[in-house]
């Protein structure tokens, strides 16, 4: 399903970005970046924050500074409702979000899977908060909805034509469609074989499918799947030697996204399973080859849904400090499946 939104309204100063596309997501946060206007100015007016770790302070904090140098203050809200469940604490946080100072604009940007629930299809977050679809409805008015889906299979080489365009470079329809089967949904990492591929031909000519083949491969699913059943068992050991393995024949980005990819896939079918037993008809909903759908219903059934959202979320966490620089990547998803893994087999 293609990016949807809601038209833009005069003066909107409340985004809601929803979805599980964060490479589209960011690039449509780097748009309202550059409306600040005056690029030097611009970083005294931006502020992020993480739900997971800020309270609703800090966001009450942060919206009523003034801008400096210029007109607005862009504050985006990473996982916004992470930490609010309590009626008291929604009501709250629906009185600061309605009541937003005239010199603020606020993005709440909600990451989130696409789930089966009552034989409907729907954002995760609809089904955790289930105010949340009525309240963003009910303020339409003053508040711009966009939702960020990754694309199907069927839709992923245009999304590839589009990255490649805003990498200034062009691609080959076949050389597209070759580098969609390498990369899968893996929508961060296609952003990054982009950038390697649109560099080496340097704008000189388009992105042949022989260029695909030789700049971008894949991890073999094997090994992600072999590294997530030693993980479920508690085999702290038995996954980090896939762990390492998989270091040992690909960059970390590679690496990263491939796990990222299999615990979203495992939380989604997880969620499906609720619904339907037939794996065929997840299969096609979720784009995959049965295949691939029947080996991770089985393992989901070695984990609970706490369990994968903990991991699911952690996971995010890391990728956020390995861009601070906080910690190294290898060491970070090392440690990060030490503890977890132990966790996963009580």
């Amino acid at each position: 399903m293609p990016e949807n939104s809601t038209p833009e309204k005069e003066d909107v100063r409340v985004y809601v970005f929803i979805g599980d596309d964060l490479d589209a997501m960011a690039n449509a946060e780097s748009e309202l970046v550059e409306e600040l206007g005056n690029a030097e100015m611009a970083a005294f007016n931006i502020a992020h924050l993480n739900g997971n770790t800020n309270n609703l302070d800090e966001l009450v904090k942060n919206i009523s500074l003034l801008p400096f140098g210029s007109l607005r203050r862009l504050v985006i809200d990473v996982d916004p409702l992470a930490r609010i469940s309590a009626d008291k604490e929604v009501e709250r946080w629906k009185h600061i979000v309605e009541n937003l100072p005239p010199s603020a604009e606020l993005v709440l940007e909600i990451i989130t899977s696409w789930v089966k629930k009552q034989k409907d299809w729907m954002w995760k977050s609809y089904v955790d908060h289930i105010w949340l679809k009525k309240w963003i409805k009910d303020n339409e008015t003053w508040l711009t909805l966009r939702e960020f889906r990754i694309p199907s299979k069927q839709e992923m080489p245009m999304r590839i034509k589009t990255m490649v365009e805003e990498e200034s470079g062009s691609i080959e329809e076949q050389a597209a469609s070759e580098l969609a089967q390498v990369v899968g949904d893996d929508i961060i990492m296609l952003r990054q074989e982009v950038r390697k591929l649109c560099l080496y031909t340097n704008g000189e000519r388009s992105i042949k499918v022989e260029d695909v083949r030789m700049l971008c491969s894949s991890i073999p699913e094997e090994d992600v799947f072999s590294m997530v059943d030693a993980f479920a068992q508690g085999n702290a050991k038995q996954a980090l030697h896939h762990l390492k393995l998989m270091f040992a024949n690909q960059e970390y980005v590679y690496v990263f996204a491939m796990v990222v990819r299999q615990f979203r896939l495992l939380l989604m079918v997880k969620e499906a399973l609720q619904e339907t037993k037939n794996e065929a008809e997840i299969a096609k909903m979720l784009h995959e080859h049965p295949y691939v759908i029947k080996k991770i219903a089985q393992q989901s059934q070695r984990f609970n849904f706490n369990q994968l959202e903990d991991i699911y979320r952690s996971l995010y966490e890391l990728d956020g400090n390995v861009k601070r620089g906080l910690v190294q990547p290898d060491v970070g998803l090392e440690m990060l499946f030490f503890e977890k893994s132990s966790r996963a087999s009580h």
